[in-house]
């Protein structure tokens, strides 16, 4: 159930009061005959709710003309001129109920947006698409870019962009398709420091370039150096002279480097879709129930074992397991070494 504010509350009594008030008043003109001057009393409540009640001021405004005009037939003279003065007044009423009410509503609406520009977790920032002066912003805006607001108003948004690249990639699409939907783009902060930002614009019909801007600069520097670790680790994987096999405790295999793919001749793709029983000689004596508690309490097991190659043939192996971690799961990094020149001799 929708809430009344106790400021409508309290111009709702005021105008429900005055409105009564007037009905009294156009009575007791009307029955002396004051006809000229209490017409015009009936602007004032018309006004009051048509600005705290646009939705429902024509209503109201329709049903103060019906009673204004049953007022003047029940209590007025019987004058022809009184009657269509009256039914005047009556559309004077409704036209300005209309206009009031239209008006206010434009006023609550851009209220609303201006409010919820203000208080948008994200900064929100307006700017002319010729000049790229900066027309708008809230507070937020002014915090992620490291501006006073009274330094950030008149400001061209191009002294933001770090990248004049980016800057023209920006521009082009904004003009080309109106709107621009999570573009990552570097910024300069008021101390010249670099920011990454997540921007969504959208161009309006006045050429005025609207833009949401999330600070994602940590969650990329975080991104990045994930990725940098990712690169290191793949580089020292694929790089190790032995090969390497990451699985589960059941020999289901999640990942292998190069060196794997060269020993048993299948390709990443095919180790993946396969288990170490599958390529092993004898599987039930690679990971027996004995050897997984022994390892279990471990966390490591060094044991030797003969692989199966995709084209044929076997080869020899010595296998050192440890316990790890594979995005969040437990898993088992066996390190695979050749041991057929060891077993010639």
């Amino acid at each position: 159930m929708r809430t009344i504010s106790p400021q409508n509350t309290f111009w709702l009594t005021i105008t429900a009061l005055l409105t009564v008030g007037i009905i009294l008043v156009s009575i007791y003109s009307l029955k002396n005959g004051f006809t000229d001057i209490f017409p015009y009393f009936y602007i004032l409540p018309i006004l009051l709710l048509a600005y705290f009640y646009p939705r429902y001021a024509v209503y109201f405004t329709v049903l103060l003309g019906w009673i204004f005009l049953g007022l003047v037939w029940l209590y007025g003279p019987a004058d022809i001129r009184l009657y269509a003065s009256s039914i005047a007044f009556f559309y004077i009423f409704v036209s300005i109920g209309v206009v009031i009410s239209a008006f206010s509503g434009q006023l609550l609406q851009e209220r609303k947006y201006r409010e919820i520009f203000e208080n948008s977790q994200a900064g929100m920032i307006t700017f002319d698409l010729e000049n790229q002066q900066i027309r708008t912003f809230n507070e937020h805006s002014a915090g992620i870019l490291g501006y006073r607001p009274e330094d950030l108003a008149g400001l061209p948004f191009t002294d933001l962009w770090f990248e004049a690249e980016q800057e023209g990639r920006f521009m082009r699409k904004i003009r080309q398709e109106g709107k621009i939907a999570d573009m990552e783009v570097a910024l300069r902060r008021l101390d010249r420091t670099v920011i990454w930002v997540l921007m969504t614009a959208a161009l309006t019909k006045e050429g005025l370039i609207i833009c949401s801007l999330i600070d994602i600069t940590e969650g990329k520097r975080v991104k990045d150096d994930l990725i940098e670790s990712e690169l290191r680790y793949r580089m020292l994987f694929d790089g190790a002279s032995d090969a390497i096999i990451l699985h589960d405790i059941d020999g289901r295999i999640f990942e292998s480097n190069v060196i794997a793919t060269r020993y048993l001749g299948y390709s990443k793709k095919e180790l993946m879709q396969m288990g170490l029983r599958e390529i092993a000689v004898n599987p039930e004596t690679i990971f027996t129930s004995d050897k997984i508690r022994g390892f279990l309490s471990r966390g490591h097991m060094l044991f030797e074992s003969e692989l199966k190659k995709k084209g044929g043939g076997t080869i020899p192996v010595e296998i050192s397991s440890r316990i790890t971690e594979y995005f969040g799961m437990s898993a088992v990094m066996s390190t695979i070494r050749d041991t057929s020149e060891r077993k010639e001799v």
